[in-house]
């Protein structure tokens, strides 16, 4: 049945109109029943000072009924003498409402009266037995669906199991109603409900979740969208627990609280993003002329890029060049307005300055670089102003200038040729002669971006954009804007907090890039639960940021990592994998040490994923035999997968070998590992260049195949010239075969699930 919009409409304007925020709960059971969803129970309310009417009573069947206290700021009534399980009678009834009248309930309760329910015995109640649906409207992502284990086990089932496995969750705009129950299908709740677990029978048909779950996503699209109307919002809907009786869900219990409707995010001429990103003209205000502050490193940081010296420029009075860039006294004196301006003041300075940024039209993009917005008391009115001033830009028909940071590093791009990043290239070298790779790297944090790009040699990003406060550009507005140069295929996302309404869009902007090939690491910081929304109700408690986060991005296609190094293995194997041919999750593995082949056979299955070992076909290792008894070491390896071969193996062995599991059908992608100790390979800095050395034979075979192939160089600083002339000629190098198995296996297995193989 569809849901009843019309009267849930005049239920909460009614409750708005007597100036509450809340629903009762037998207006809770009202507005479910609305919905179309599930069988509600009888309710009875009796306002305080009027008396039980018998007449009323007799609509129950059964000789119980339940008596529940009704008023708002009441949380967790049960614990508090606020429900009770009585005879059918007027006598039980007005004795325990008058008992239940007389409870201090707390300063921030209001005291409607009690509701008399239907007694419902299902029998079953208890762990299993129950489920809680709910949605609440957040700041970041809008409205977050949430179901799983329901009764008093939810929120200790939440915090203690895995992620997804006691509580489904995602965003309403983003999903249907028979897509979240793909999702609940996943959960304990969901084996439990429906009798795959010994001990349970099932208590529900799967028809009736999807009812249950599509009536949710209709009413929190509806209510909770960031629109102007008559009809309040609702923050939170939640019911907890659903029994079941004869198959149908039964509420028990329930909250829905009410605001006025959110507002919608702000508009930003994201169009100019593109001179951001690619500007013909540049300014500085900022280098100091005396010492090497930021400024100063930034405008000689622009003259090493290759970028046209002439059409760089240094806001800077009383002087005509500094470093060889010209100078000009004020932002009236620039030719025309630069297509970039980089900001290096300090913070309080920034809301005059883009005052007359603004006013003067002097750039279509400004980098904030200051520190201080937003973190201090100072800086948060700061921040305040600057923000303020840039939205009464944005109204103009220009839609004035967009602005990056502050508190940032700034942004290095290749292919705009510049680098803001107030780093000395002694310290991180840009490595600018290398052509690059289809890489992104989108950060709130500066340091992260630089530590990573210094730990991942070789990344050689096309773009590194670090947001800073996000004080104008939000994340997604980045994302879109990289995704249309059509020059990036991994994107490395780190967040601490997405902006209003945000992290739905970036929700939106990481499905389009995953439905299309794109890969998405994304790492969330903040996921303490003194970082989560604190409330009373289980929905709001269980969907805190952290987990809705983390929720969103995984179901629209990301792989969301929980450690700096999860990130680094992530990024660096979709760098280098996308856009090879993902046909299964059947790995080939080699290694000449025992210790890696049983390292990587255990590291097979995880938590986010699970692969396989490949059968090799008849061909495949009649090869393999072939090869190891031309080099007269067959009595000493064993044909099949893992192949353990001895460290008598020469590169040639390896790469023969490797040859071999990637023709075989049966193998959808290899690891070639190999200890480089051994007297055998030419591993040794003076053996790199070698024509025999893996350096050599590794891109060649990684050529020959479409099939991902990745390489394991377990051992230290000796054999780092080894590892980088791999990496530097195209293939992905591990230093751990554990960390590459589990790194190939959930990229294996998340593509695959992707795309339904």
């Amino acid at each position: 049945m569809p849901v009843q919009f019309d009267a849930i409409d005049d239920l909460l304007r009614a409750a708005a109109a007597e100036g509450r925020r809340s629903l009762f709960e037998h207006e809770v059971y009202r507005l479910i029943h609305h919905s179309g969803a599930v069988r509600v129970p009888r309710t009875l309310f009796v306002p305080k000072g009027e008396p039980v009417c018998a007449d009323g009573l007799e609509q129950f069947v059964g000789s119980r009924v339940v008596v529940k206290i009704v008023g708002g700021g009441i949380s967790h009534k049960s614990d508090l003498g606020g429900v009770a399980f009585v005879d059918r009678n007027v006598a039980s009834v007005t004795k325990t409402m008058d008992e239940m009248l007389r409870i201090d309930f707390g300063s921030a309760a209001d005291v409607r009266g009690v509701v008399v329910c239907e007694y419902f015995d299902h029998g079953g109640a208890g762990f299993g037995h129950e489920l809680f649906v709910g949605f609440r409207r957040t700041r970041e992502f809008g409205p977050v669906l949430a179901a799983g284990l329901g009764g008093r086990h939810t929120e200790y089932f939440a915090a203690h199991l895995r992620q997804g496995l006691a509580v489904a969750m995602a965003l309403p705009f983003e999903t249907t109603g028979r897509e979240f129950f793909e999702l609940f299908r996943r959960t304990v709740a969901y084996d439990l409900a429906a009798g795959k677990a010994r001990g349970y029978h099932r208590v529900v048909p799967d028809d009736g979740l999807v009812e249950c779950f599509e009536a949710f996503v209709a009413m929190a699209r509806r209510y909770s969208a960031p629109e102007d109307g008559e009809v309040p919002s609702i923050v939170e809907l939640e019911v907890n627990p659903f029994a079941f009786r004869d198959g149908f869900m039964v509420p028990l219990d329930g909250l829905c609280h009410l605001a006025d409707p959110a507002p919608a995010p702000p508009t930003r001429p994201v169009r100019k993003v593109d001179r951001l990103l690619h500007p013909k003209s540049i300014a500085v205000v900022g280098a100091s002329s005396k010492g090497m502050n930021p400024g100063r490193v930034i405008l000689r940081n622009l003259g090493e890029c290759g970028f046209d010296r002439q059409q760089i420029f240094a806001v800077k009075e009383g002087i005509d060049q500094l470093d060889g860039f010209k100078c000009v006294a004020d932002y009236q004196d620039l030719p025309r307005p630069v297509d970039l301006l980089v900001v290096a003041v300090s913070a309080a300075q920034v809301p005059e300055l883009v005052d007359q940024v603004v006013t003067h039209r002097a750039a279509e993009a400004v980098i904030l670089i200051p520190g201080g917005m937003g973190e201090t008391e100072g800086g948060k009115e700061t921040e305040q102003r600057v923000r303020h001033q840039i939205a009464q830009a944005h109204a103009t028909p220009d839609g004035g200038p967009v602005f990056v940071g502050g508190n940032c590093l700034g942004i290095q791009s290749r292919p705009g040729r510049y680098d803001t990043f107030f780093i000395p290239s002694s310290k991180l070298p840009k490595r600018w002669d290398s052509p690059g790779r289809r890489i992104a790297l989108v950060s709130q944090s500066g340091a992260y971006i630089i530590t990573r790009m210094s730990n991942l040699e070789t990344l050689d990003p096309r773009y590194a954009i670090s947001m800073g406060n996000q004080t104008d550009l939000t994340v997604s507005d980045l994302l879109t804007a990289l995704a249309d140069t059509g020059e990036v295929d991994v994107f490395g996302v780190y967040v601490e907090g997405f902006q209003d309404w945000d992290g739905l869009a970036f929700a939106r902007v990481a499905a389009e890039l995953t439905a299309a090939g794109k890969d998405v690491v994304f790492y969330k910081a903040g996921r303490t639960a003194a970082g989560r929304s604190a409330t009373a109700g289980h929905t709001a408690s269980i969907a805190g940021d952290y987990n809705v986060a983390v929720a969103a991005a995984a179901n629209a296609g990301a792989f969301v990592c929980e450690s700096f190094k999860e990130f680094e293995d992530m990024l660096l194997v979709a760098s280098h994998l996308n856009g090879r041919r993902i046909g299964g999750t059947r790995i080939g593995a080699i290694s000449n040490a025992g210790y890696e082949s049983v390292g990587m056979a255990d590291a097979l299955v995880g938590p986010r994923h699970e692969v396989s070992l490949s059968a090799l076909d008849d061909a495949c290792l009649g090869r393999i035999r072939e090869v190891l008894a031309a080099n007269r070491i067959e009595e000493l390896v064993n044909a099949h997968n893992p192949l353990d071969l001895t460290p008598m193996a020469t590169d040639e062995v390896h790469e023969e070998c490797a040859r071999a599991m990637l023709a075989c059908p049966q193998v959808d992608a290899v690891i070639s590992a190999f200890v480089p100790l051994t007297p055998a390979m030419k591993t040794t800095p003076d053996e790199v260049d070698h024509p025999s050395s893996m350096v050599r034979r590794l891109p060649k075979l990684h050529a020959e195949t479409d099939k991902p192939l990745v390489a394991v160089i377990d051992s230290g600083p000796l054999y780092d010239p080894l590892a980088r002339g791999i990496r530097e000629a195209g293939l992905c190098v591990f230093r751990s075969a554990d960390s590459a198995m589990r790194s190939l296996g959930r990229y294996l297995y998340d593509h695959t699930r992707r795309a339904g193989t």
